[in-house]
């Protein structure tokens, strides 16, 4: 029978304590509705086969019962949409679950109720798995409730729609800068698509700007034999100046990525104010420091910097 890897649950346990009772989430409903329905002597074996009897005792020990903690193929197969209930309350987000290759094909487990002919031989594996992490929570915890459980849950979703709303802000840099971009360079475009922009500059050279990830624009031009890596430009388009230096730190890890492809250029572009002295320890790769809302402004400074130092590096003349 095939194996997963064991997930580790990265959980700050002191906040748990601090949750008020949610009485109504919809997993914590869904599982009780399910197993209403199943036969609750099949259910016990199974979590005998599977689960330590040290870990089944401590829930025990709570007055609860060992499926709120550790699935089994019985509750899986019975309702796949309980893959989710137990991926949150191991406090692992979608990202951090189905973005590891041996977890991806169980995505629609969790979002469909699906589980295809061609997974069935992995549900035990799963479950195994998932066991082994909730057996890791259980031993970390003195004392539980479903207030707790349920509380978990929460932390987990609050942090995927952080996350999803951190993306949404990125993302919406990323356009600003698309749209800056191409306006400096619009009477050169000889093609443009939502993730690039083709140029043909004074040399009679064609450069490319794309809009990627690892960096973020990524702009090179074509040579005879090959092509020739121009700059590469990193955006923190996040407002919160609490962990701006976090995130430069992250930039110089990607502007590092793009040195080893033969990049020697590297730009930075931020949405808060920044102390250079800082923001240069961080990340000692980036050459240029922007500020997106900055270069955006037709009357500041920093605009007629970025679309000189922009337009020389692409060979194109800066517009007035």
């Amino acid at each position: 029978m095939p194996e997963l890897p064991i997930l580790i649950p990265d959980l700050q346990i002191s906040f748990y304590y601090r949750l008020r009772e949610i009485e109504n989430l919809y997993l914590g409903q869904s599982l009780g509705n399910t197993v209403k329905e199943l036969d609750i002597s099949i259910l016990d074996v199974q979590l005998s086969e599977l689960v330590s009897r040290y870990s089944l005792s401590k829930v025990s020990s709570f007055g609860m019962r060992g499926e709120l903690f550790f699935p089994v193929p019985y509750l899986i197969e019975s309702n796949p949409y309980l893959s989710g209930y137990y991926r949150l309350l191991y406090g692992l987000s979608q990202k951090d679950f189905y973005g590891k290759k041996a977890f991806a094909r169980f995505k629609n487990l969790e979002l469909k109720g699906l589980i295809p002919d061609s997974l069935l031989q992995y549900i035990t594996p799963l479950c195994k798995s998932l066991i082994k992490t909730g057996e890791v929570l259980v031993d970390g915890i003195d004392s539980f409730s479903t207030s707790v459980i349920y509380g978990l849950q929460v932390i987990t979703i609050g942090a995927q729609l952080r996350g999803s709303s951190l993306n949404k802000i990125g993302q919406e840099a990323v356009r600003k800068m698309y749209e800056l971009i191409k306006a400096i360079v619009k009477p050169y475009i000889i093609e443009s698509t939502k993730r690039s922009i083709t140029i043909r500059n004074d040399s009679d050279r064609t450069v490319f700007i794309e809009f990627l990830a690892d960096p973020d624009i990524r702009v090179q031009e074509r040579l005879e034999t090959s092509l020739r890596p121009i700059v590469a430009i990193e955006i923190k388009g996040g407002k919160d100046i609490s962990n701006i230096y976090n995130r430069l730190g992250e930039a110089n890890k990607s502007h590092q990525k793009a040195k080893n492809i033969g990049f020697n250029q590297f730009w930075t572009v931020v949405r808060v104010a920044l102390d250079l002295d800082k923001a240069k320890a961080q990340s000692p790769l980036t050459n240029h420091f922007f500020n997106l809302d900055k270069i955006r402004d037709d009357s500041s400074g920093e605009r007629r910097k970025f679309k000189e130092l922009f337009c020389s590096l692409v060979g194109i003349k800066s517009p007035s």
